[in-house]
């Protein structure tokens, strides 16, 4: 079978032009050069306007024509067809391929196409398979259809008691890297539901929920980074406004938290400042919990009682490969009671990875929002994200080096995942924003050697 393209502006352009060279006369000619150069012009110059307007509208057209006229052909070539008719009863949610081109099953039925609808680089198909189909019959066949459509992305889920719901991304919309949005001076300071991070698939905004336990998991050069500082600028704001304060550890001697040293807190570049930090995070979320009991049982950030984050850059720096075994007890007990008990009181810990083993972060389960950007294996990422969104489309091992940022995200109410990605961020991006800012308190921390297994905070 013949795999499937769309044409893009350039060759729709062009084929305009041609057509009207080749039908009408030479002034009639003359103008549609200038409308075809006016069409070029719009493109370039204001590029959201002419696809919201024109474009869009044009090739979303196109796609559903194109999807309906070779659905038959492409379902039976990937083997969602079947030859012969009496080893299934043959019903009314069949459809007959037109052709026999390149392999597909002319004589025998396929599942029906009830609706085609798109929208941005989506297109959904409604099919209804054929009588005792199951849904793994289309999961299996997916990437063959993916392929044949010449699709980016496809994603099978089931659509009411008989359907299933096909939807294939064209293209890649985030495979042009963009800066973060940094938040203006201007910016109202108080703590929102969520921060922007980046963009979603479709072209929107990816905000991330604030007050959930948040694990960013990815090898070296996936862009950890991008992830970080985004979230620390959509908080900015807040920070400066006293209504959240953040910390920051950094194992790998600051080269990371220290770039914008004046967002933070409190900040830790060795385990044993870090320790000090988690423990007295950890007495403060305890004494807060006390004032709360009977009275209230959510956290509203004020400036007497303000969001508490502790952002971490390499979890594993803690919580593994910590020398001092000690320290890293300490750590993990502390990091475990924030997990489990800090969301209600207002603390929340932000973490990033880069190895997402069970003996390398014993905590995993306690983050409950998970960012898997490119990952070694299929292994780390249904590590990272779970099963079922690795049989959901969330590859996170099949992103490439030249994409940083790029990752899945599966919410916190256990949706299908999600493909992001987030804007860049600059070192002169993140002086300026920790200067414009800063936190009205910072805390020198002062690191102890006590031997403490409880819990109980060290000196700051």
């Amino acid at each position: 079978m013949r795999s499937g393209g769309f044409p893009g502006q350039s060759a729709l352009l062009v084929g305009l032009c041609w057509l009207v060279v080749w039908h009408l006369s030479v002034y009639a000619t003359v103008a549609a050069i200038l409308a075809v150069v006016a069409l070029r012009w719009w493109t370039v110059m204001h590029p959201v306007g002419f696809d919201r307007l024109l474009g869009g509208p044009v090739v979303r057209t196109w796609r559903r024509g194109w999807m309906r006229r070779h659905w038959p052909e492409s379902a039976g070539a990937c083997g969602l067809g079947i030859d012969d008719l009496p080893a299934r009863r043959k019903s009314r949610t069949t459809q007959r391929p037109k052709s026999k081109r390149s392999g597909a099953m002319g004589t025998g039925v396929v599942p029906r196409l009830v609706r085609i609808r798109a929208a941005g680089p989506r297109v959904r198909l409604r099919i209804q398979p054929l009588l005792g189909q199951s849904l793994e019959e289309f999961e299996q066949a997916a990437e063959r259809l993916r392929i044949a459509v010449a699709a980016t992305r496809v994603r099978v889920e089931p659509r009411g008691a008989n359907e299933a719901l096909v939807t294939f991304t064209m293209g890649d919309p985030l495979a042009v890297p963009f800066h973060a949005d940094l938040p203006l001076a201007t910016t109202t300071e108080v703590v929102s539901n969520s921060v922007p991070l980046g963009r979603l698939e479709d072209g929107s905004t990816w905000r991330l929920p604030v007050g959930p336990h948040t694990l960013v998991a990815g090898c070296s050069g996936a862009g950890k980074g991008s992830v970080f500082w985004s979230f620390a600028f959509g908080l900015a704001p807040a920070v400066r406004a006293g209504l959240v304060r953040l910390h920051g550890i950094d194992l790998k001697g600051g080269m990371e938290i220290l770039m914008g040293k004046d967002l933070f807190s409190m900040h830790a570049t060795n385990a044993a400042e870090a320790v000090t930090v988690l423990e007295s995070l950890v007495e403060q979320m305890r004494t807060r919990s006390a004032q709360y009991a009977g009275r209230v049982r959510s956290h509203t950030a004020s400036k007497a009682e303000p969001l508490q984050v502790v952002m971490i850059d390499e979890l594993a720096a803690l919580t593994a490969y910590c020398p001092d075994r000690t320290l890293q007890r300490r750590a993990e007990l502390a990091i475990n009671l924030l997990c489990s008990q800090g969301r209600a009181p207002g603390f929340m810990v932000f973490a990033c990875l880069q190895d997402p083993r069970k003996e390398v972060i014993p905590s995993r389960g306690l983050f409950s929002q998970m960012i898997g950007l490119r990952l070694k294996d299929l292994n780390e990422t249904a590590m990272v994200l779970g099963e079922f969104a690795v049989t959901s489309g969330a590859h996170c091992h099949r992103i490439t080096r030249q994409t940083p940022g790029m990752g899945y995200v599966v919410p916190e109410e256990d949706g299908y995942p999600i493909r992001v990605r987030a804007g860049m961020t600059t070192d002169a991006a993140i002086h300026d924003i920790s200067h414009r800012f800063a936190t009205p308190m910072q805390v020198p921390v002062r690191a102890t050697a006590t031997d403490r297994t409880d819990g109980t905070p060290g000196a700051v």
